[in-house]
C-alpha cells in the first residue's frame, strides 16, 4: 500500500459559446475536461454516486481524485490481480470500490476485492486456496477450484454479493449467488441460477429490497438464454426475455422504482470487429420486472450507452451514428422508447476499456465520460431547469 505525491494535472475548464441544449428541463455541459485518458489500455475511471470523486486505474495504480481533478490517495495493484474494469463497482455510500478478476480471459482464478478508500487498504474478500492452481488440464477429481465474479453492492454498503462457480471440470460449473460481509469472513449462498453449467453466468444486479436477482445465461442462443430472475426467499427462477437477437446482455441495474431493469451488453457482431448503425440492432435497452416486452432505448438512432437518473425511470444514453454524426451525443430521456433530446453533441462513450458498465449519473447531477475524440476524461454537469 503507498501514497502517491500530488501530480499536476491539467484541467480546462471549457465555456461553451451556445445554451446548453435542454431534454424535459434538463441542461448539460462539460464544465472541466481532465488531462487523463480512460479507456484505452489499461485505464479507466468510475464516478462515485455522490459525484464528488471518481476512481482512476491507470496500470497497476488506483488513485481517488476529486470531480475537480485533484488526486487523493492511491494504492498499488499487485500484479497477480489480473482486474476486470468492467467488474469495478462502488458502493452505495460512495466510500469503497470493489471488482473482481478477469477469468473469462484469462482462465485464471478470480476473487472479490474490496478497496476502502477510507482506509485506503486492498482487501481479498474471498481468498481460495486453489489460487495458483491451473484450472484447465486438471486430471485430479479431489481439486476444486472456487472462482468468484460481478460483485454488487447490497443497499446499505454492508455486503456484497457475487457469482461463484465452485468445480473440478469447467462443464460442471454452475453459477450460484453468493454473499460476503464487506469487512470479510465465510460467504453466505443465496441462491443458484437455472443454469447448466460451462460458466453461463456472469451478470447480475440485485434489487433494492435485495429479494429479486436478475441475470443472464449466455448458452450461445440455444436454450435457456437470455435474461432471469430468481426470487431470492422462494429460490426459483423465471425466464424474463430472450437477448436481443445478436446480442450478449453483460450488466444488469434496477431502476430507481424497482419496476425496470436496464440491460448493457455486446453485439456479437461488434465484438467480432464489426459496427453497428441501426437503433434496433443496439444491446442497451430495458425489461419489466413483472411481465413486459423489451425496450430498446431511442428507436431512432444506436444506443452505444446508457443509465438511470436518480429517479422514476429517467434514463441518459450516449449514441452512435456514422452517417449522422451532428446527431451524435449525450440524451437524456424521461422514460425508455420515448423520444431523448439531445443535450451534449459529441462523441461519448463509457470509460473503460470495453465499455459494458452503465453510465452513472451522481447524486449532484454530474456525469464522468470519455471523449472519442482524444480519449481524455470529461466532468458534465446536468441542470435541472
Amino acid at each position: 500500500m503507498r501514497r502517491l505525491s500530488v501530480i499536476g494535472l491539467l484541467t480546462l475548464t471549457l465555456v461553451l459559446m451556445i445554451s446548453p441544449a435542454r431534454a424535459d428541463g434538463w441542461t448539460a455541459e462539460i464544465v472541466t475536461k481532465l488531462d487523463l485518458t480512460a479507456g484505452p489500455g489499461k485505464t479507466a475511471a468510475f464516478l462515485a454516486p455522490d459525484g464528488s470523486r471518481f476512481a482512476y486505474f491507470k496500470g497497476d495504480d488506483l488513485c481517488i481524485y476529486s470531480i475537480e481533478g485533484e488526486q487523493g490517495d492511491c494504492v498499488g495493484l499487485d500484479r497477480g490481480i489480473g482486474i476486470d474494469f468492467e467488474s469495478v463497482r462502488w458502493s452505495p455510500d460512495s466510500t469503497k470500490l470493489a471488482f473482481s478478476e478477469n477469468f473469462l480471459i484469462t482462465f485464471r482464478d478470480s476473487d472479490i476485492w474490496v478497496y476502502d478508500t477510507e482506509a485506503n487498504e486492498l482487501t481479498d474478500l474471498t481468498p481460495m486456496p486453489n489460487r495458483e492452481l491451473k484450472l484447465f488440464g486438471n486430471e485430479d477429481p479431489n481439486v476444486i477450484f472456487t472462482v468468484d465474479l460481478s460483485p454488487q453492492w447490497s443497499p446499505d454498503s454492508e455486503s456484497v454479493y457475487f457469482i461463484r462457480y465452485q468445480f473440478n471440470k469447467a462443464a460442471d460449473a454452475i453459477a450460484k449467488f453468493n454473499r460476503v460481509s464487506a469487512e470479510g469472513g465465510e460467504a453466505e449462498e443465496i441462491g443458484a441460477t437455472a443454469s447448466s453449467g460451462r460458466v453461463s453466468t456472469y451478470g447480475f444486479a440485485v434489487s433494492a429490497d435485495e429479494q429479486r436477482i436478475v441475470y443472464n445465461i449466455d448458452t450461445q442462443g440455444k436454450e435457456k438464454d437470455g435474461t432471469w430472475f430468481l426470487d431470492v426467499e422462494t429460490g426459483e427462477s423465471k425466464f424474463a426475455a430472450a437477448a436481443i437477437q445478436g446480442t450478449l446482455p453483460w450488466a444488469y441495474e434496477f431502476s430507481p422504482g424497482g419496476d425496470l431493469v436496464l440491460v448493457v451488453g455486446m453485439s456479437r457482431e461488434f465484438m467480432n470487429g464489426g459496427l453497428q448503425t441501426s437503433a434496433e440492432e443496439s444491446a442497451i435497452y430495458t425489461l419489466p420486472v413483472y411481465g413486459g416486452r423489451q425496450q430498446q432505448l431511442d428507436t431512432d438512432i444506436f444506443v452505444y450507452s446508457g443509465g438511470w437518473g436518480l429517479e422514476g425511470s429517467t434514463l441518459a444514453y450516449t449514441t452512435y451514428d456514422r452517417e449522422h454524426q451532428d446527431e451524435q451525443g449525450l440524451y437524456i430521456t424521461s422514460a425508455p422508447g420515448e423520444k431523448g433530446e439531445l443535450v451534449l453533441a459529441g462523441r461519448f462513450i463509457p470509460s473503460t476499456p470495453t465499455q459494458r458498465t452503465p453510465l452513472t449519473w451522481g447524486a449532484n447531477n454530474t456525469m464522468l465520460l470519455t471523449d472519442i475524440e482524444d480519449y481524455k476524461l470529461v466532468v458534465v454537469q446536468l441542470s435541472a431547469g
